[in-house]
């Protein structure tokens, strides 16, 4: 794969992936939002910045709580895996 990704091999590979590039953008867009509202001429545009800032980081909490659920899912059927081959 690419330089600073891990070696996708199951399909919950590629979700975790996946889910590690959406949280990386939605942070990336968090910090860029300020200043996009301290530049904005138009008062209708930086209502609508403020809103798209509040919407971004409810979509951070959402994946914060589904990467828990990931990582839970993982251990269980890390545990699952290794009673099977035992």
């Amino acid at each position: 794969m690419g330089l600073f990704t891990f070696n996708i091999k199951t399909l919950d590979d590629l979700f975790v992936h996946q889910l590690q590039d959406i949280y990386y953008a939605e942070q990336q867009i968090t910090k860029a939002l300020p200043r996009m509202i301290s530049k904005a001429a138009d008062l209708q545009l930086k209502q609508d910045f403020e809103a798209h800032l509040i919407e971004t980081e409810g979509q951070i909490k959402r994946l914060e709580q589904c990467s828990k659920c990931t990582a839970t899912s993982q251990k269980r059927s890390t545990a699952r895996q290794s009673t099977v081959s035992l």
